[in-house]
């Protein structure tokens, strides 16, 4: 697997558009485009960045600080005897064009190439933004070769783009090309920004697959036509981007507060409303939490949730009273149904937390708390049966079928 990343935010000579004057711009997803790159290939498994710069700013320093803190190396080229200075013998090095996108799953699929490549894409019209190759062949903006094919740039001169210059070496060195589908284009998987439209039709397009990525019903059908309202806002706003990573780990606490004062309503609003800023720190940052997390949830914010509701029903409880059991009876069940492969509508219940927060709030408030967790459990468990009796009736039809 490529161990090395090399990106750029100098100026692309190849397609005649300057980078360097976005590199510290919020113009993708509340962030720079720069850094979004970074952010997709570290989750793919890369944790060293080459970034070719004609001069080192305030905005790029700021850049490697955060991913300093990631635990990701992050170094500044300006010519091709830089580069020499980072690389192994052994190392094999992703190259990326400075104004592509590429989504995640799409760079996942090409690192676990074994062999170096060189993508491309045919030469039609409408891939007119790409860098011609030759007459009928563009490249798609992604190369993986290895380090010997970087050292032959050592001579290079300093004006010249590092990135371009990388391409021609790889033709040269007869690296295969590797064709990819004209349907990453169309689905914009592999996207060239030219300009701000093509950076607004992106920010739309990462937004509506955050928000529909969540499968629970609530989180979907409620949050879902909210969220696409207020995260553009938010992403015009980095102090704003900022306050939605903790928003909802302070109401978690808030709710475990709320639960140790035996006020068990509030505390499940408040649960309800952390699973909500939590909806919301993904649709905006995209954080990567995996995806077997209950909707994402942090690991603290769901212990927290799960705290609060363990405080509210022993604040509440008598000698003859099972509200840990009923509270117990419920995180459990929660934790195993997100295990479950669910369809239809049992998935859009169980795999909503905050369908779950809803109830426990309103069943709170008319029955108290204690009650309510225990309908919350007779009811997981009796969509449970439910979904265990039509798979086994499935099946029986389709033995004797």
């Amino acid at each position: 697997m490529p161990n090395i990343a090399l990106l750029s935010v100098s100026t692309d000579g190849g397609a005649g558009h300057d980078l360097s004057a976005g590199a510290g711009r919020q113009d993708l997803a509340g962030g720079s485009l720069i850094e979004y790159q970074i952010t997709t290939l570290a989750r793919a498994g890369i944790a060293r960045f080459l970034i070719e710069v004609e001069n080192v700013d305030g905005s790029l320093i700021a850049l490697a600080d955060r991913c300093r803190v990631k635990r990701l190396t992050v170094d500044f080229i300006r010519s091709g005897s830089d580069i020499q200075r980072y690389l192994e013998p052994g190392d094999r090095i992703w190259v990326q064009s400075g104004l592509l996108y590429v989504q995640l799953g799409l760079v996942e699929t090409l690192l676990r190439t074994n062999d170096n490549f060189v993508a491309t894409l045919d030469g039609r019209d409408e891939n007119a933004a790409f860098e011609r190759i030759d007459l009928n062949t563009r490249w798609a903006g992604v190369s993986v070769v290895a380090a010997d094919t970087i050292a032959l740039l050592k001579d290079l001169p300093d004006d010249w783009s590092i990135i371009s210059s990388l391409l021609r070496q790889a033709i040269l060195a007869k690296i295969p090309f590797r064709p990819l589908s004209q349907q990453h284009v169309h689905n914009g998987t592999v996207t060239v920004l030219t300009g701000p439209h093509d950076f607004s039709e992106l920010n739309r397009q990462i937004l509506r697959r955050r928000v529909a990525s969540r499968s629970g019903f609530v989180e979907a059908q409620v949050f879902g036509p909210i969220l696409a309202r207020l995260v553009p806002v938010i992403w015009q706003s980095p102090v704003a981007v900022t306050v939605t990573r903790y928003a909802s780990l302070v109401l978690a606490m808030i709710a475990v507060a709320l639960a140790f004062g035996g006020f068990a309503t509030a505390a499940s609003v408040a649960a309800f409303m952390t699973i909500a800023a939590n909806s919301l720190r993904l649709a905006v940052t995209d954080d990567a939490d995996g995806g077997n997390q209950i909707q994402g949830l942090s690991l603290i914010t769901w212990a927290l949730i799960i705290f609060a509701m363990f405080v509210a029903a022993y604040m509440l409880s008598t000698y003859r009273d099972d509200g840990l059991f009923a509270a117990f009876a419920v995180s459990a069940l929660t934790l195993v149904t997100q295990k479950l492969s669910l369809t239809g509508w049992a998935k859009q219940m169980l795999h909503s937390p905050a369908a779950l927060a809803a109830f426990a709030a309103i069943g709170s408030a008319f029955f108290g708390i204690i009650p309510a967790l225990q309908w919350i459990a007779v009811l997981q468990l009796g969509v449970l049966l439910i979904v265990h009796f039509r798979n086994d009736v499935s099946a029986k039809k389709a033995k004797q079928a």
